[in-house]
C-alpha cells in the first residue's frame, strides 16, 4: 500500500450474549453488528422481555444481521417478501430502530439475495411487494436502512442433505439489484461486500466455466475479470459495509470467514477499498474456535493496524 491510509472502523459480529459481546469489547472493535439465530425467529416479537435491554446499551450496535432458520439457512430478501407474513423482518427493523434511537444514529440491517438480476426483473409481482412492504417499513422506522449482501454460487444445506443448492446471484446481481432498490428509496438501501463470499465465487465460477468449455465465447481476459476488484467496482458508491473475512480449502463450514495470517493479503484487498474510494466500515466477520477468547478477530485486527500503519 503506497502511503498511510486511515484505518477503517472495525465492528465486531456478537450474537446476543452477554458473554461474547463482552469478549468483542475486550477485542477493541469500534462497533457491534449484532448476529442474530433462530431463536430470534420464536422470540423477536418480545426481544427486550426475552434478552434484556443490557445487552443493547454495552457497546454501539451500529449493524443488525438477519437471523437463519431452523435449517441453518440465512433468511434472504426473495425469501423474506416472498411470504404473505414478514414479521420475522419487521422484528429486525424494531430491534434496530431501538438501537438507533438509544444510540441515536442509524442501523444497517443486513439480508441476504441469491436471485439473478435477469430473475428479479421477471419477478413484478416480488417487486411490488418488496416496494410495498418495504416503504412501509422505512416509514415507520425511520433509523433503519437496508443493506444486501453478495452470497456464493453454490450452498450447502443441513447436514445429510445430499443435494446442494445453486445460486444465481453470485456475481454482479446483488449491486444491480441494490441500484434498482435505490432507483426507489435512495441512500437507505445500499450493499454488503462479504469478501469470503467473494473469493468463494471467484474459485467455483471459474471451475465452473473452465469445466463448461466456453474459452470461444469467455475470452481469457473476461476470466480474469472475476476477481476481487471486480466487487470493488460493482459496488462502488453502494456499499454500506464490509464483511471483512477469509476463505481456506474449499470455503465451507470451517474454512470459511476464518482469519488473514499474511498482511500482504490484507494489503490487497485494503489497497481496493483505497483505490475505489470506499469510506464504509469494516465487520471483521471471523471465525473462532472459542468465542468468548477471540484470538483470530485479534490477529485479523493487528493485520489491518499493521497495514494502516497504527
Amino acid at each position: 500500500m503506497s502511503g498511510r491510509m486511515k484505518r477503517p472502523l472495525l465492528y465486531a459480529k456478537a450474537s446476543l450474549d452477554r458473554a461474547e459481546i463482552e469478549e468483542k469489547i475486550r477485542c477493541g472493535c469500534d462497533a457491534i453488528e449484532l448476529n442474530l439465530e433462530n431463536d430470534f425467529l420464536l422470540h423477536g416479537n418480545d426481544y427486550l422481555g426475552y434478552y434484556g435491554s443490557e445487552l443493547f446499551v454495552m457497546k454501539d450496535i451500529r449493524v443488525v444481521h438477519v437471523p437463519f432458520n431452523q435449517d441453518k439457512e440465512m433468511l434472504n430478501l426473495e425469501w423474506i417478501f416472498g411470504r404473505r407474513d414478514i414479521s420475522a423482518l419487521e422484528n429486525v427493523f424494531s430491534l434496530a430502530q431501538y438501537c438507533g434511537e438509544k444510540w441515536n444514529h442509524e442501523v444497517i440491517v443486513v439480508v441476504h439475495s441469491c436471485m439473478a438480476m435477469y430473475d428479479f426483473m421477471q419477478y413484478e409481482l416480488l417487486q411490488e411487494r418488496i416496494v410495498e412492504k418495504l416503504g412501509e417499513l422505512f416509514g415507520q422506522y425511520p433509523r433503519v436502512e437496508l443493506a444486501v449482501e453478495n452470497t456464493i454460487p453454490l450452498e450447502l444445506g443441513k447436514t445429510g442433505r445430499f443435494i446442494p443448492r445453486l445460486c444465481n446471484g453470485i456475481y454482479q446481481d446483488t449491486a444491480e439489484i441494490v441500484g434498482w432498490l435505490r432507483d426507489r428509496f435512495g441512500s437507505r438501501v445500499g450493499s454488503v461486500l462479504d469478501t469470503c463470499h467473494a473469493m468463494m465465487t471467484k474459485q467455483y465460477l471459474r471451475v465452473l466455466l473452465e469445466a463448461a468449455d466456453v474459452s470461444h465465447i469467455y475470452s481469457g481476459d473476461a476470466l480474469e475479470e472475476i476477481n476481487m476488484e471486480h466487487y470493488f467496482r460493482m459496488n462502488q458508491g453502494l456499499c454500506k459495509l464490509i464483511h471483512f473475512n477469509n476463505s481456506q480449502g474449499n470455503g465451507y463450514r470451517e474454512n470459511h470467514g476464518t482469519a488473514f495470517e499474511r498482511a500482504e493479503d490484507v494489503a490487497d484487498i485494503l489497497n481496493l477499498y483505497d483505490r475505489y474510494q470506499y469510506q464504509c466500515p469494516l465487520t471483521l466477520e471471523i471465525r473462532e474456535e472459542d468465542y468468548l477468547d477471540c484470538r483470530n478477530y485479534r490477529k485479523t485486527k493487528r493485520l489491518i493496524e499493521e497495514v494502516c500503519g497504527d
